[in-house]
């Protein structure tokens, strides 16, 4: 009966998993799609979130709320982490 219940458990993690890696897989694309055609596209995990929010408010006129949304979720979770100091983006 546990056996059942933890193949259960298992088989939901991974379909969210799944789940949640077609949506960033997605989401990488719509960025690299929409971005790319104005400017060479920057690798996340090298900017501050606050910068790629800066310039997606600025230029991104032409983006729908719903890829405005993923977009920057996309970003958030893949931006690069500020230190504790305040540092400056390089």
């Amino acid at each position: 009966m546990n056996f059942n219940k933890l193949i259960i458990f298992l088989f939901g993690c991974m379909l969210a998993i799944k789940q949640t890696y077609a949506e960033t897989q997605d989401a990488d694309l719509l960025y690299r799609a929409k971005c790319a055609a104005c400017h060479r596209v920057y690798p996340p995990e090298k900017h501050a979130y606050q910068k790629f929010q800066t310039y997606i408010t600025k230029y991104g006129r032409g983006l729908s709320d719903e890829e405005r949304r993923r977009l920057l979720k996309y970003l958030k979770e893949n931006a690069k982490q500020e230190r504790e100091s305040g540092g400056e983006d390089g």
